[in-house]
């Protein structure tokens, strides 16, 4: 077995005494690579406008005093009475990327001329610019009792790149999945470093609204309509205390239980616990004052069981399970022959999470087969579907529903999701005149990752989008198509992973080495996956989102790698196993 240590990774783990995937980043300029470095920013203190300053000081306090959602009040203060009324800074936020001469001198006002990086909508979006969109504003000046002021109300407030980590956090909110058996995280941007209390009574009041577009009718909130927090959420020693109003007093048992789930799983981020009420009782009766997370361990999006950290995969076109990853045992490269998948020669293959069942596309392109892996003595559930043009490799969900994309390479590929139980359905999918390149579905069979090829230039790029239901509530679609704008060429694969998405792509122009990347699941941040510098060059990866799985990246030449939980990337012998091998994850 080889070990191969990259030398900045080691030096973290010398200095700090361990190390982790960082979740976020600071890079949001597609001309920056690498870890995020320090950008400079300074949390500025809003002030209100001096007497008798300039043009450029009365828009440069402007703009320092509407990047803190909390003083909004302070940067009216810089507006004529007339702009300050018109003004909706809570419509969205235009994120831009600061420089020093980013504002200039024009005739009646001051210029902003910048690049927008994203917006962020009312609910906390982050919604990524377009290639070279402008964030370009004029700000009209009007003398009012002699001292200028700003009279043209912008759309919405502005905030420079280099204060988004200091003004506002990422947090998630969390609803149910349509078999409720998965929380499935909705991500939103909110004011940073707010008391405990405001915090929580936020994050509460985010969740009591119900999901965000991006995830729209996909998921369910067991909220019912009109449920409220009665009060604030005041925090007394790490508990925070949810009071909500008698709507929810109709709840059964069961989904009283899953409302607590949501609300407990969303306060967790904030290291609180959670208390919750219903008119003054008990939300759940039998349970804690004070209810214990791991109660709602159950839900975790992460998918606990440990059957998802099996590595699986193709070696000489027939599935293996792929063993000693650990260090528990031998590196080997086990033969599932017993299955019925074993009977035909394979060009990809995809497990469930249980680690029990599969599919594979067959070598000839023509079928794709699902069968147990190891079906002993029970009856096999066998489905031999067949298919039209290019395939990709299909990808499970943690109710072993099947999905699967053919006639990629058409003018109007076709997704189609094998029902555990059996049926068919066509998922209606519109990729405006784009190619799909890869499709991995989240365990929560809501989200969906995929790469795909731009009809325009041919370049990959990377997008998540929604199953959700048509307003005829009939079929089901795929919609909520959010384009990540990553600051990559050259991409080749993408995969869910614990921290966000891991993305194989280069860091600068078509000629650069491809690396791996970690990218969060908005694209907000992207950076290197620490120990991602070896000898060899990524092509595709396996991860899936439980949190001990260890990625595993497929080099140009068809041999893996994989990334230990001591960041060491471990490759084994050429004797462990014999050939090249496309690796998979449950899932």
């Amino acid at each position: 077995m080889k070990r191969r240590l990259v030398a900045a990774v080691l030096a973290v783990v010398m200095l700090g005494g361990c190390a982790a995937v960082p979740t976020k980043g600071t890079i949001r300029n597609g001309e920056r690579q690498g870890l995020a470095p320090d950008l400079g920013g300074v949390g500025v203190e809003a002030k209100p406008p001096r007497a008798n300053v300039g043009d450029m000081a009365i828009v440069s306090g402007f703009l320092e005093a509407m990047s803190d959602s909390q003083a909004y009040d302070v940067a009216r203060q810089y507006m004529t009475p007339d702009a300050a009324g018109e003004w909706r800074p809570e419509s969205q936020t235009v994120v831009y990327e600061q420089s020093a001469d980013s504002l200039t001198r024009k005739a009646g006002g001051i210029q902003l001329t910048a690049r927008k990086i994203a917006t962020i909508g009312a609910r906390g979006e982050w919604i990524p610019a377009k290639a070279d969109e402008p964030a370009d504003f004029f700000f009209k000046l009007k003398k009012i009792d002699g001292q200028l002021r700003v009279d043209s109300p912008p759309p919405g407030a502005y905030l420079g790149s280099n204060q988004v980590d200091l003004k506002l956090a990422s947090r998630d909110l969390y609803f149910f999945n349509q078999s409720r058996d998965l929380l499935v995280p909705d991500q939103v941007w909110l004011p940073q470093n707010l008391p405990s209390g405001q915090a929580a009574t936020q994050l509460v009041q985010e969740l009591l609204k119900g999901p965000t577009s991006r995830l729209g009718n996909g998921v369910r909130s067991i909220a019912p309509p009109g449920t409220e927090v009665q009060v604030s959420v005041p925090v007394d020693l790490g508990v925070a205390t949810v009071a909500l109003n008698d709507a929810a007093a109709s709840l059964r048992d069961q989904d009283r239980r899953l409302l607590a789930a949501q609300i407990v799983w969303t306060l967790n981020q904030l290291n609180l616990r959670a208390k919750i009420t219903v008119g003054g009782a008990p939300l759940l009766p039998d349970d804690p004052e004070v209810l214990p997370f791991a109660n709602f361990s159950p839900y975790d999006p992460q998918v606990p069981a440990g059957t998802a950290t099996k590595l699986f995969g193709l070696l000489k076109q027939k599935p293996h399970r792929i063993v000693g990853l650990d260090g528990a045992s031998d590196i080997a490269a086990q033969p599932l022959n017993a299955g019925p998948l074993a009977l035909y020669k394979a060009q990809s293959l995809a497990v469930t999470l249980a680690g029990d069942a599969g599919a594979i596309v067959t070598a000839d392109g023509k079928y794709l087969v699902y069968g147990k892996l190891d079906p002993g003595d029970k009856d096999v559930d066998q489905a031999k579907i067949e298919l039209d043009g290019k395939t990709l490799p299909p990808s499970f969900d943690d109710q072993d529903n099947l999905w699967f994309l053919d006639r990629a390479d058409s003018d109007h590929p076709r997704l189609r999701l094998r029902n555990h139980d059996g049926p068919l359905d066509v998922i209606d999918a519109d990729f405006k005149g784009d190619t799909p390149v890869a499709l991995r579905m989240a365990p929560d069979g809501v989200r969906v990752l995929l790469v795909m090829q731009a009809a325009s230039t041919k370049q990959n790029y990377v997008q998540t989008a929604t199953i959700q239901t048509a307003p005829d509530g009939k079929r089901r679609v795929l919609g909520a198509f959010r384009p990540l704008r990553l600051a990559l060429t050259n991409i080749t694969d993408a995969a869910w992973n614990k921290q966000g998405i891991i993305v194989i792509g280069s860091g600068g122009n078509a000629s650069s080495a491809r690396q791996a990347w970690l990218a969060s699941p908005d694209g907000s941040s992207l950076q290197l996956l620490p120990g991602s510098s070896p000898d060899f060059v990524p092509q595709r990866v396996a991860s899936n989102p439980n949190k001990d799985t260890l990625p595993v990246i497929q080099d140009d030449t068809g041999h893996i790698h994989w990334l230990s939980k001591d960041l060491i990337w471990v490759s084994p012998d050429p004797g462990d196993i014999q050939g090249p091998v496309e690796p998979t994850y449950p899932g």
